[in-house]
């Protein structure tokens, strides 16, 4: 997955460049007049030409389609690069709009020599391509700023987000009207239209509703229950499931249009003749808190999925998993449940140490120490509030030979206890965690 990633790095920021410095490049060396006014013409060419090409690739990577989230590790890791890829087009797209404003305020202050101007020529499609480019581009810098704020509900942050995709039709319409007529003899300006239209598409989609569509299923609540700790445990009986694997993850949609759908860790094994599944709701935020007074048991909602790679190795056809350490944390437990039920339904006994850290007994699943005794799998509980966290050395010294490290909790926990279990010897490709974050 870290290859396709790199692959992917490599290719948005070689690949135009690369092409603009084969095709274009040696005739800009070869004219006449290359003072600073030529150069910003075409630094601005540039950068906008780079800007699209990572603003498609963030829309195709929102797609959520399985061959993207199979080459990636998982729609939360796919849905990591596709924001790491987004800020990344919102610089450029930065970068192309100083290149444009910054030397013309400089060259009225007189730092700068006075641009050269010929006669203006009008025309009405060049003239809107450039407007509609200067408002997209204000719109897609600010946008990514409040896609940053965590502070802001994430309510917002879908309806902000949903934004994107006309922005990127604006973005590529400015683009590809201005870009100059040469450019289109040069595999450039092809290359560049067919990265466009692959952004084009997935707009589209998104702007319709119909992304996910093909993977949603309607279903209905059959069992609501209040749990200690703050958590609600949803039961849901779909009309059509095609299965699911533990440790995998769903989007649930209550039927509230402001909200939308929200992402949730199946917290159950499947078993088509029991023909349900179970969600672990935790009341964290604005929407989780006040979430058990909007539903009630016979309602409709809409799941999409399943999604996600964090399955325990069993997804690997011809592979049967070695010994593993599991460590989570509070909510974080509920895709170790569902692993559990999974062993549980088929008697299977496992090499596995399960270290748990809850911030108290009413956080603790009343079931997780009888599954844990029918499974073989040793439970190394921790009440926070009593003991303490679990230090790293207490995990990472029941490192073994081919083991595998499987972590949800806390991001700087996993992130502290990743490079101990590298500094212990563990290769990097078998720690494994849960990057449950959609913005």
């Amino acid at each position: 997955m870290k290859t396709h990633r790199l692959a992917l790095g490599i290719a948005l920021g070689l690949l135009p460049f690369g092409l603009w410095a084969g095709f274009a490049l040696p005739e800009l060396l070869s004219a006449e007049q290359n003072g600073i006014w030529f150069w910003r013409r075409n630094l601005i060419i540039l950068s906008g030409i780079v800007a699209l090409w990572w603003m498609s690739t963030g829309m195709l990577l929102a797609t959520r389609a399985r061959w993207l989230e199979n080459m990636f590790g998982g729609l939360d890791k796919l849905y990591r690069l596709h924001k790491d890829v987004g800020i990344g087009a919102g610089i450029f797209v930065l970068v192309h709009w100083q290149l444009e404003w910054l030397p013309k305020k400089l060259a009225k202050l007189g730092w700068l020599p006075s641009r050269p101007r010929g006669p203006k020529q009008h025309d009405l499609w060049l003239d809107l391509a450039k407007d509609v480019g200067e408002w997209a581009g204000y719109l897609l810098m600010a946008l990514v700023v409040i896609a940053l704020l965590r502070r802001i509900p994430y309510r917002a942050f879908r309806l902000v987000h949903k934004a994107f995709g006309a922005i990127f039709i604006a973005g590529a319409f400015h683009g590809l009207l201005l870009l100059p007529k040469d450019f289109w003899q040069t595999p450039l300006g092809w290359s560049t239209l067919v990265v466009a239209a692959i952004g084009v598409v997935p707009a589209l989609l998104s702007l319709s509703g119909r992304l996910g569509r093909t993977r949603q299923h309607p279903a209905r609540i059959e069992h609501l229950r209040q749990q200690p700790g703050g958590v609600l445990e949803l039961t849901c009986r779909p009309e059509s499931w095609p299965g699911h694997r533990a440790g995998q993850f769903l989007f649930i949609d209550f039927g509230t249009p402001v909200e939308g759908a929200h992402p949730f860790t199946i917290a159950s094994a499947w078993a088509p003749e029991q023909g349900t599944l179970t969600l672990a709701i935790k009341a964290l935020g604005d929407f989780t808190n006040r979430l058990s007074d909007h539903i009630r048991t016979g309602q409709t909602v809409r799941l999409e999925g399943p999604y996600g790679r964090f399955d325990f190795d069993i997804s690997r056809p011809g592979v049967k998993p070695a010994s593993q350490i599991w460590v989570a944390g509070g909510i974080g437990v509920t895709p170790f449940l569902a692993r559990l039920q999974a062993l549980a339904q088929t008697g299977e006994r496992s090499d596995i140490d399960f270290f748990y850290a809850c911030a108290g007994d009413s956080d603790f699943p009343a079931q997780l120490e009888t599954l844990c005794a029918q499974t073989g799998v040793r439970l190394h509980p921790r009440r926070t509030d009593r003991d303490g966290p679990f230090s790293l050395p207490e995990i990472t010294r029941h490192l073994r030979t081919q083991c595998s490290v499987w972590f949800c909790g806390p991001r700087r926990w996993g992130e502290s206890l990743s490079q101990a279990c590298r500094q212990g010897g563990l290769p990097t490709h078998q720690f494994h965690q849960e990057a449950f974050e959609f913005r």
